[in-house]
Formats: C-alpha cells, sequence, structure tokens
C-alpha cells in the first residue's frame, strides 16, 4: 500500500512520467490494431488451419535461402543492422528523457528543471544501444522458443494419428515445453527490464549489477512479472477473441480507447515498480555497505 501511495505521489509530482506511458502506449496500441496482417489474421481462426510445424519448416528454408549466396546476405545484414541501429537510436532519444525523470521520481530526487534534455544528453547512446541488443536477442530467444517446441508437437501430432502409446510422453513433453518456455520468458524479461534501470544509474558495470539482483531477489520479483505477462498476455486473448472490433469501425474504436486505458495503466504500474524495486534492491545492496 505504501509503494502504491508512493507512485502516485510521484506521478503528481511529475505528471509527463504517466502522460508519456500513455502516448506511448496509444502508439503501440493503434499499430497492432490498425495493420494489415492484424486485420487478416488476429482472430482465433486463425489457427485452424495453421501448421505448426510446416510453419517452423518454411522459415527454416527461408534462412538458408537467403545464406544461400553469402556476399549478398552479409551485404543485406549490414545495411540492415544499419538501419536498425538508426531506429535504436531514435528509440533512445525517445526513452531517455522519460528514464531519467523515472529514475530520478523513484530515488526521491527533487525535481529540476530540464530533466528530460538531460536524459537525452546523457542516456541516448547508451539506450540505443540497449535497445539494439534486446531486438536481437528477442529474436534470437523467440527462436530458441518456437523450436523447442517441436518435440511436443510431433508427440501431440502423433497421439491424435494413433499412437496410444504416445500419451504419457506427449503429456511429459508438453509439460516440460510450457515450463521451459514460461521460465526463459519469465527471466528473460526480469533481466532485459531490471538492466535499463541500471544503466541509467550506473556509469559502468550496470548490466552486472543488475544481473546480480535478478538472481539474488528473483524469487520476489518472478510472481509480479508473472502477474505482467499474464495480464498482457490476456488483454491479446480477448482482443483476438473478438478480433480488435475490427468488423465494426465504432467497436474498433471503443476497443482501442478501452484496451489504451487498461494497457496504460498495467504499464505504468509495472515500468514504476521495476525503477522502484530496483532503488529497494540498489539500497539494499551497496547503501547498507
Amino acid at each position: 500500500m505504501n509503494s502504491f501511495k508512493n507512485c502516485l505521489r510521484r506521478a503528481k509530482k511529475r505528471p509527463g512520467l504517466f502522460a508519456f506511458i500513455a502516448l506511448m502506449t496509444l502508439v503501440l496500441t493503434a499499430f497492432e490494431q490498425y495493420n494489415s496482417w492484424t486485420r487478416a489474421n488476429a482472430s482465433f481462426g486463425f489457427f485452424k488451419n495453421f501448421d505448426y510445424l510446416a510453419f517452423l519448416n518454411d522459415l527454416s528454408n527461408r534462412f538458408l535461402g537467403f545464406f544461400s549466396t553469402p556476399r549478398v546476405a552479409v551485404l543485406t545484414v549490414a545495411a540492415g543492422a544499419v538501419l536498425l541501429f538508426a531506429f535504436c537510436v531514435i528509440l533512445g532519444l525517445v526513452f531517455s528523457g522519460f528514464f531519467n525523470q523515472l529514475s530520478s521520481a523513484t530515488f526521491d530526487k527533487p525535481r529540476r528543471r530540464g530533466e528530460y534534455r538531460v536524459g537525452i544528453s546523457r542516456y541516448t547512446f547508451k539506450l540505443a544501444l540497449y535497445f539494439f541488443i534486446v531486438i536481437l536477442l528477442t529474436a534470437a530467444v523467440a527462436a530458441a522458443v518456437l523450436y523447442s517446441a517441436i518435440p511436443a508437437i510431433m508427440s501431440v501430432k502423433l497421439f491424435f494419428l494413433g499412437s496410444a502409446g504416445m500419451l504419457l510422453p506427449m503429456i511429459l513433453l508438453c509439460a516440460v515445453s510450457l515450463v521451459a518456455a514460461v521460465f526463459s520468458v519469465l527471466f528473460y524479461v526480469l533481466y532485459v527490464t531490471y538492466i535499463l534501470p541500471s544503466i541509467i544509474f550506473f556509469k559502468k558495470g550496470g548490466v552486472g549489477v543488475s544481473f546480480r539482483m535478478v538472481n539474488g531477489y528473483c524469487w520476489y520479483l518472478l510472481p509480479r512479472t508473472l502477474l505482467y505477462l499474464v495480464i498482457s498476455l490476456g488483454i491479446r486473448a480477448v482482443l483476438w477473441a473478438v478480433h480488435y472490433g475490427l468488423d465494426s469501425r465504432a467497436a474498433a474504436i471503443c476497443i482501442l480507447i478501452a484496451t489504451w486505458m487498461i494497457r496504460t495503466i498495467v504499464n505504468f504500474i509495472y515500468t514504476y515498480f521495476v525503477f522502484d524495486t530496483f532503488s529497494a534492491m540498489k539500497g539494499d545492496m551497496f547503501d547498507s555497505d
């Protein structure tokens, strides 16, 4: 309760924090809802004819085909990396001031003029590098999780094709795959999110500090992070169930507004939680020495 009161008190002192998250959430929510892929596929009917193994096989063939001409592939990857880093620099410019303000708020530093500008000058490059690495790592983790499910999917197919002896192996493989995927995503999200306040606060060694914090306090942080991910997944499941209301323009707008409001609150609370717990863990690890 005290943490929630502190959140409201700090948000009142710096109303731009909530406004920033509201704006970013609106942009991302609108982009998610109004794009051609969502309009064509974002409903549970998408899974009726979806072949998971064929999708992964096609993905692998595309990947191998891309590298069948090494010189073109290397040049394309290099150009893509440059464009991606340029995009990350833009993200760094946008978010550096916000994270500087949020860090100051959670450490109860007095509000000063130019906090956003100071954040841009200090943290733009660090955050650009952070976003660049996180995007690449996220793609790698997503691929690993997708392909790790192949044995479980194969066992399900064999069972439904009439292999009665596959019942127990299917249950075990599905359970192991699900638990491994959940914990992989959970710990990945934990490490990635706690690197943010750490690289803002520490000039050097911030990544190592964030790893120590997550390792030391993981059983306190895991349930909150899991709750955030479950709520986020639940919101998307509801949106898929109603196909984002895209069958009606009025319904789509109402769903967009409702989704935006809910996500803004959830995103603000979790973002504040990350920075607030970071300040508390930093106090336990360093200030008591």
